[in-house]
């Protein structure tokens, strides 16, 4: 019989694709959810068994772990990821966990770091030393659908507007990562111990990305590169769409600082998506037309142009928290 598996942050990003890959592999999987939502009752009708609780709870934990020999660990955007991922590895031992795929950062692997949440990730690395557990760190830099704010602009009015700098970046497609964490838990024995980096095919720069979007789009789209202090401003007002609050923009804002320096970069890409799912990583033309083909802004019509160009001109008006508040945030 294959093992029970768990899946942390299973509605999320990457635990969301790597548990529907699981199931269909007809893997027994335990999802752990804050609550009942709408990718919680899909995974729900596909077989998982769905235990709603918080990483942050002990008493859930052991629930959500027990009986459970493989997870993966995927701490949400919030912040004490130091604190809440001590309890996660104290209570894995107690359960008698013997791997965790741990979901880890690439910024992680470079001192002086700015963002806390990012050190924190570094610091847990040592706790899982220290633990008796068998720990894959999973560590992708820059997701390609953390540039999926762009979409609306450059459909709309052919801009391609974003604070990348002249940083490059081998984007990698949220469902190539969830095809490699679903790979790993089901062989984690060769990886075990190590750190995988897995990226697109291609590093490029804003510039290239803007010209894959005019491929796609039939339409000129220009790069824009913009501020730091308007990503804040424009992330603040369509910080709802994109399930993103002031903490993860107080930690944003330090990895575009990072994207401009070229961190996500260093080292090219990497054969890790291949190693793992034994297909070649999604190029940014083929991250494109999904987004594009998957978009509410290709259907035109007036009162939603209007309402895109109304939130373009208003960005530079909208109230956020001061740099020392934000700072705050990021302690």
């Amino acid at each position: 019989m294959k093992e029970q598996l768990l899946v942390t942050s299973a509605t999320g990003k990457t635990g969301f694709v790597a548990t529907l890959h699981l199931l269909n592999d007809g893997y027994p999987v335990r999802i752990l959810v804050r609550s009942r939502n709408a990718r919680a009752t899909e995974l729900e009708k596909r077989g998982a068994e769905l235990i709603i609780g918080s990483l942050t709870n002990y008493n859930d934990l052991s629930n959500a772990l027990r009986g459970v020999r493989r997870v993966y660990y995927c701490h949400p955007f919030i912040p004490n990821l130091l604190a809440n991922t001590a309890l996660f590895i104290r209570v894995a031992e107690e359960q008698g966990v013997e791997v965790v795929v741990n979901m880890g950062q690439w910024l992680a692997e470079f001192d002086n770091q700015k963002s806390n949440h990012t050190n924190q990730i570094k610091e847990t690395y040592k706790l899982y030393e220290q633990a008796g557990l068998k720990v894959i760190q999973f560590i992708p830099g820059y997701f390609a659908d953390n540039i999926l704010f762009v979409v609306e602009f450059a459909i709309r009015f052919g801009l391609m507007i974003a604070p990348l700098g002249k940083g490059r970046n081998p984007a990698v497609s949220t469902e190539d990562l969830g095809l490699c964490i679903a790979a790993l838990l089901k062989n984690p024995e060769p990886y075990i111990g190590k750190r995988l980096h897995p990226t697109g095919p291609t590093s490029m720069s804003g510039s290239q990305m803007a010209q894959v979007f005019s491929h796609v789009l039939g339409r000129k789209v220009r790069y824009v590169d913009m501020p730091l202090w308007m990503f804040v401003k424009g992330a603040a007002k369509s910080g709802k769409e994109f399930g993103v609050d002031m903490f993860t923009i107080s930690q944003a804002r330090h990895y575009f600082t990072e994207y401009q320096a070229n961190k996500f970069d260093v080292g090219g890409p990497t054969s890790v998506v291949k190693d793992l799912t034994g297909k070649e990583p999604d190029d940014f033309e083929t991250i494109v037309r999904r987004w594009v083909a998957h978009s509410p802004y290709t259907r035109y019509d007036f009162f939603g142009w209007l309402s895109s160009f109304l939130k373009f001109m208003t960005i530079p008006f909208q109230p956020v928290p001061s740099v020392r508040e934000l700072e705050r945030l990021n302690q």
